[in-house]
């Protein structure tokens, strides 16, 4: 088995990405769990849900085969992304996931990641215990509903979801609107601390 790297995300364009199953590896409490976009669409291929439990299941066999061979996609001497995004679906599985995920930006400085995440434990563990976010790494909480709190002590630049039928009042006023073509706004990559960007729910 090796880590399938998706490259055919109609929103992230040419941008590659990394995911594991939704739900499966989200939080518990998860508010967005039974309206999840990866599970929907091409999400629901059996193929593409293969890839996903196929990723997962290497990540618990052998982390270090699973980070290794993400670092390889990424930058093997022929091909070197400049960005990649973890996660288009699924979150961090736990805190040896997201040192992994560091370590990787650590060792590619060239390459810009990002990251979004409901799992706001892991990554304020990590810094309240002493480790470093690096530059590359952009981390984003993802909020919810108004009913959601999102634990933020760090003020990490937050994403918000615009209902369709319901009005979501936690939408900061500054919140900048998400553009739908990752490869030609990369604001998300670019997004500072107590920053937040709005999008549509899908």
């Amino acid at each position: 088995m090796s880590v399938k790297i998706s490259t055919t995300n109609s929103k992230l364009g040419l941008i590659p990405s990394v995911n594991l199953p939704p739900v499966l590896t989200c939080r518990r409490n998860c508010p967005c769990a039974k309206d999840c976009y990866a599970l929907k669409g091409r999400y629901r291929f059996q193929n593409v849900k293969d890839s996903l439990i196929n990723n997962y299941q290497i990540y618990l066999e052998n982390s270090e085969k699973y980070f290794a061979e993400v670092k390889n996609a990424i930058n093997n001497g022929m091909v070197s992304y400049s960005y990649f995004r973890w996660h288009a679906a699924g979150d961090f599985v736990d805190d040896k996931y997201f040192e992994g995920v560091v370590k990787v930006a650590v060792d590619l400085p060239n390459t810009s990641f990002l990251a979004f995440t409901k799992k706001f434990e892991i990554v304020n563990e990590f810094i309240h215990n002493g480790g470093t976010i690096p530059s590359n790494l952009h981390i984003v909480f993802s909020a919810w509903g108004d009913d959601f709190t999102v634990d933020n002590p760090f003020h990490f630049p937050t994403a918000y979801v615009r209902f369709k039928d319901d009005e979501n009042k936690s939408i900061p006023t500054y919140a900048s609107e998400c553009s739908g073509d990752c490869t030609n706004c990369l604001q998300c990559w670019n997004i500072k601390s107590g920053q937040a960007v709005v999008f549509n729910k899908h």
